[in-house]
């Protein structure tokens, strides 16, 4: 006599590799998307930097990243502004001694001209300016949370700021650094 069906056994068994399998893959399937997250809002800021210091050797003038954080949404703006009156057409800068603040281009807190058409947004992290480029992150104020780059591409310091990812994008640290050849790479200093 033959009997269909499974045995309490096989059945126990089936139900148990189940659970293994879900218990293993159900984190990776709960963080699904936190890098992509991640990897979208880093691309968008790599972006922009790239973009800005060609912009800055193609036409000659100076730049700033400005970042505008919000921390409660954990997402920020990257804006871009132009200077005026600073190009590599002016005789000042190109003075051996002359250290361009790129906070104030002319001294008079001249932020220089926003070109809203060029702002990023940052969907799932902040970026902010470390006060130095070693030991803890001391954040800079929100005046001073930007990147410079010169007419000829360069930046006049370097810069270390503290990427913080939402949740939606892993929740994790990392850093951005800036030099003054005007190259840039995140995760550790070169």
């Amino acid at each position: 006599m033959v009997k269909n069906g499974f045995s309490i056994l096989e059945l126990m068994t089936t139900i148990g590799i189940i659970a293994i399998i879900g218990a293993v893959g159900f984190p990776a399937v709960d963080n699904f998307g936190d890098q992509d997250n991640y990897e979208t809002d880093l691309a968008t800021l790599r972006g922009q930097l790239s973009y800005v210091r060609q912009l800055s050797l193609e036409d000659g003038n100076a730049y700033t990243i400005r970042i505008v954080n919000n921390d409660t949404d954990k997402t920020a703006d990257i804006e871009i502004w132009q200077a005026q009156g600073l190009n590599r057409y002016n005789v000042e800068y190109h003075k051996e001694d002359t250290s361009p603040k790129c906070s104030d281009f002319d001294g008079t807190n001249d932020k220089g001209t926003k070109l809203d058409n060029l702002t990023k947004k940052l969907e799932n992290m902040t970026v902010k300016r470390c006060t130095s480029i070693t030991g803890a992150c001391s954040t800079e104020t929100t005046d001073n949370n930007f990147f410079c780059f010169l007419p000829d591409g360069s930046s006049p310091e370097g810069v270390r700021a503290e990427i913080q990812a939402s949740q939606n994008a892993g929740g994790k640290t990392d850093y951005l650094h800036t030099y003054a050849t005007g190259f840039y790479n995140n995760g550790d200093r070169m």
